[in-house]
């Protein structure tokens, strides 16, 4: 026998053994007995209900029999509670040595198929071993008086701790409805694989059901978790489509995800092939991680809906609160927030001139006069959503014009040259003429990488800043020309405003660094990613032209202007520094707002500490993780006459001695105040969050 004939015999023999290897990882660990068994309603085989095994998905038969293959990573059997029906037990563990014995019992539900119904979400509850905290009882609240069809947590729960507290706390038997569980980034834990804790607690990672005239889908985090998965694409995508293929075609479907879709088109890439959502009656796909009060809408009408966390502010210092998200019998969708923890009932304010009540809340915007005009805009994160700009007149606070907006207003609005500019939350610029509202051009920021923006604009000479860390854009005011643009692909959104500093503009890149970039080119000058530095959730101040004064997470920083550098830092172990606001510099004062302890003055020579006054505490959290007994200002103060003039999150305005931090006036206003109030000769103009605009006689005299 030559050579090459032992070869070809040794190379045979090699193949015949790897096959037999693939054949028992893809079979042999498989039962090769499958798994079968029954689904009754009230004790009554159904037909016609699908039941998987994590891959493969099949119908029941008139007797409510199936059988299912499995597949080598099958862990559980999942039946697919259809409209009309419902169970707890909606998945059984699988077992190789096990073969049969599959059984679902489903119960009938009081929502019939093809209702109308609603649920309720939160998410990134984050919770550590002492479990959750009082927000619970609001949560409880909610459900109690809106009776969701159930609740659904989008993820982060997080941690081994909170996994193992989360289920204790928040549950369907103490909530008062069923209760759902998505997998985020930091539910996968250490253990054989990331998702072992929470399939051992929670049960399987992908799934669904029905309510109504919806076909809901729970799925993974996608990629970038803590832990590896033992999971890949191709997993969870060939079951979706299987489970796609046996659902009603007549059904609307909502995604489940901790994370965005993975693009704009909601078309999921995988296994050399495609799956289209949109043909597939996808209405909504519902996510967290983000922290972010934020709802698109793509031209097919899909809604892409994300909630912040329930019991602190967001990272880009959303208001903390839940979201009611209702499907109409056409499977129309609307929403509404509640917001922790405060119920939007106000009451008059007595030192008011007038009070005029907008449509919407009104957050960030910092109240603007011009030729005895009052400018605002509003946010509305409910959906379908109604937000604008208004302009009011400031004598009689009646309304002179409204222009809407295709999103939230988050942020400032700006007036330069009779031209009032706005950027709302999808990054659409506005220019609008101040005296009339009229529209002059509207064009669309790119944002890079961020999912929207919250920053806030700034304008000068005939020049707007425009934008979000991530994609920054300079526009002509004159005719919404793009002068430059710097796509940076790097940083949260946060409502740090632009600031120009001589040829610099200076950009707040939350979760990333301060950076500053040439003003007439775009191009990067320098930037600092120091660990206190890096979060950006405050407007850095100019000191003077070779100085820069930043406040944010623990410490107040010193800074080179012209290379970034550090040249002092002070920490403080009681204080967050992550208001949106802006230092006030006067001489070697800076008055510096803060999240949680109220307002300090800063001696920039002495680099200490002069005086601090503390608020009362907030009535609803905004700053990124402030909650509890957070004393948070928001707005940037206004000096005049020696006097500081602020509004704060526990609803009141404040006047206070610049020199000695005494209270010199206050007025309850009943609901948090978020933006820059304006004085008109001794009158105060604040906004508030409930949508007031209030003019206060004589609060500055």
């Amino acid at each position: 026998m030559s050579k090459k004939t032992v070869l070809i015999i040794l190379s045979l023999i090699l193949i015949l053994i790897i096959a037999a290897v693939v054949c028992f990882l893809v079979f042999g660990l498989n039962s090769s007995k499958g798994y079968s068994g029954t689904v009754t309603a009230d004790g009554n085989p159904i037909a016609n209900v699908s039941v998987s095994d994590g891959r493969n998905v099949v119908k029941t038969d008139e007797n409510g029999k199936f059988f299912l293959k499995g597949y080598r990573k099958t862990r559980f059997i999942t039946v697919t509670a259809p409209a009309g029906y419902w169970t707890e037990n909606y998945y059984l563990s699988a077992d190789r040595n096990k073969a049969e014995g599959y059984d679902f019992d489903l119960q009938k539900s009081d929502i019939a198929a093809g209702s109308a119904h609603s649920f309720l979400q939160i998410s990134d509850t984050e919770i550590g071993k002492n479990g959750v905290g009082e927000w619970i009882n609001y949560l409880k609240d909610i459900a109690e008086n809106d009776k969701p069809a159930f609740l659904i947590h989008t993820g982060d729960i997080c941690y081994e701790p909170g996994l193992k507290k989360h289920i204790e706390d928040m549950n369907t038997e103490n909530m008062g409805v069923p209760v759902r569980y998505i997998i985020g980034n930091h539910d996968y834990v250490d253990g054989k694989y990331g998702e072992e804790l929470f399939e051992s607690l929670y049960g399987p990672v992908w799934y669904s059901f029905e309510i109504g005239n919806v076909h809901y889908v729970v799925t993974p985090f996608q990629t970038g978790a803590d832990r590896k998965s033992a999971y890949n694409k191709n997993d969870r995508w060939l079951w979706l489509e299987n489970d796609l293929a046996n659902t009603d075609p007549n059904m609307k479907v909502v995604m489940f995800n901790h994370n965005i879709p993975p693009n704009d088109d909601y078309v999921i890439s995988f296994d050399r092939k495609d799956l289209d959502l949109k043909k597939h009656n996808l209405i909504a796909w519902v996510f967290g991680h983000y922290h972010y009060n934020y709802i698109e809408e793509n031209q097919n009408g899909i809604c892409k809906i994300s909630t912040a966390r329930p019991d602190c502010g967001g990272i880009d210092s959303s208001v903390s609160g839940a979201r009611m998200i209702h499907i109409a019998t056409d499977g129309s969708v609307t929403t509404n927030m509640h917001y922790y923890d405060w119920n939007g009932t106000m009451s008059d304010v007595k030192e008011a001139k007038w009070t005029t009540p907008l449509e919407d809340n009104i957050l960030f915007t910092d109240t603007v006069v011009k030729d005895n005009i009052i400018y605002t805009a509003t946010v509305d994160e409910d959906y379908p959503r109604s937000c604008g700009i208004y302009a009011l007149d400031a004598e009689s606070g009646k309304i002179l014009w409204v222009y809407k907006t295709l999103n939230s207003i988050k942020n400032n609005v700006v007036i330069e040259n009779d031209k009032l500019l706005a950027q709302d939350a999808e990054g659409n610029i506005y220019c609008v003429d101040a005296k009339n509202g009229k529209e002059i051009w509207v064009e669309k920021a790119e944002l890079g990488s961020s999912l929207s923006t919250s920053s806030g604009i700034v304008a000068e000479n005939g020049v707007l800043y425009a934008g979000c860390a991530a994609g920054i854009t300079a526009y002509d005011i004159e005719n919404g020309n793009v002068i430059w643009e710097n796509i940076r692909n790097h940083g949260e959104a946060s409502p740090a405003e632009f600031v120009v500093a001589g040829d610099k503009l200076l950009v707040s890149s939350h979760w990333d660094a301060l950076v500053a970039l040439d003003k007439k080119t775009g191009k990067k000058l320098w930037e600092n990613k120091d660990s206190e530095l890096r979060f950006r959730s405050s407007t850095p101040a100019v000191i003077d032209e070779n100085t820069l004064i930043a406040a944010d997470s623990n410490s107040i920083m010193l800074i080179n202007a012209n290379n970034g550098e550090i040249l002092h830092k002070d920490t403080y172990e009681d204080i967050n520094f992550s208001s949106s606001a802006q230092p006030v510099i006067d001489g070697n004062a800076a008055y510096i707002p803060t999240a949680n302890k109220g307002l300090i003055a800063y001696n920039t020579n002495e680099m200490a500490e002069e005086w601090r006054f503390e608020t009362g505490k907030a009535m609803i959290y905004t700053a990124p993780y402030t909650s509890g007994e957070a004393e948070t200002i928001e707005p940037t103060p206004v000096l005049k006459d020696g006097s500081l003039f602020f509004g704060a999150s526990d609803g009141k305005i404040y006047k206070i001695s610049a020199k000695t931090g005494e209270l010199e006036n206050s007025v309850v206003i009943g609901a948090p105040i978020f933006g820059k109030c304006t004085i008109i000769d001794n009158d105060a103009v604040v906004t508030d969050f409930s949508g007031r605009v209030i003019r206060i006689s004589n609060f500055c005299k």
